[in-house]
C-alpha cells in the first residue's frame, strides 16, 4: 500500500530567481560536479524556460539505514526525474518520479513553486510505495525523509549559487 506525503521547502530568493536557477543547466552541472556517486542528465523537451533533470546516485553502505540494509537485494541506487514547466505569472509547476534499485521503491508527485513574503517556496506532494513484504510500510517514511533531505540540500546549493552569481 502506498503512503501519501506533502512538505514545503522555503527559499530566501524571489520566485523568478528560483525558477531561473532551476531551469539553468550550469546550476545543475555545478551541483553534481563534485560528486563521485551521482550523475545528472539535463534536457529541455518542452523548450526554453523548462527542464527535465534526471538524477541518479548510488548510496554509500554506511549511509543506508539498518532496516533498509536488511532487505537490500543489491547496491542501493536512487533515480529521480523532475520536470519543471515555465513560470506562469508567479508560479511554476512540475512533476517528479523516483525509484530505487536494490529495494523496489516508487515515488511520484507534483511540485509547485510560488512566492512567499520571504521569497519563494516549493511544495512537494505525492505518494511513495516500498514493495517489500512486512517492512515496506516501515521503510516508506524513510524514503520520504530521503527526498526531503535531497531537496533541502538542493535549496542550500541553489541559494549559494545564486548569491555567487549576484556577487
Amino acid at each position: 500500500m502506498s503512503r501519501k506525503f506533502s512538505f514545503t521547502v522555503p527559499y530566501a530568493v524571489p520566485v523568478a530567481e528560483l525558477h531561473r536557477a532551476i531551469v539553468n543547466d550550469q546550476m545543475w552541472q555545478a551541483r553534481f560536479a563534485a560528486s563521485d556517486t551521482a550523475r545528472v542528465e539535463l534536457s529541455h523537451p518542452e523548450g526554453s524556460e523548462t527542464i527535465r533533470i534526471r538524477m541518479t546516485e548510488t548510496a554509500a553502505q554506511d549511509k543506508v539505514p539498518a532496516l533498509v540494509r536488511k532487505v537490500l537485494k543489491s547496491e542501493l541506487s536512487f533515480e529521480r526525474i523532475d520536470d519543471w514547466g515555465r513560470l506562469t505569472g508567479e508560479t511554476a509547476t512540475g512533476t517528479f518520479v523516483a525509484s530505487t534499485t536494490g529495494i523496489t521503491t516508487e515515488m511520484s508527485g507534483t511540485s509547485t513553486m510560488r512566492p512567499t513574503a520571504e521569497g519563494a517556496e516549493i511544495e512537494y506532494a505525492g505518494t511513495v510505495e516500498v514493495k517489500v513484504p512486512l517492512v515496506g510500510g516501515a521503510i516508506e517514511p524513510l524514503a520520504e525523509q530521503l527526498l526531503q533531505r535531497v531537496v533541502t540540500g538542493e535549496k542550500k546549493f541553489i541559494e549559494e549559487w545564486l548569491a555567487k552569481a549576484d556577487a
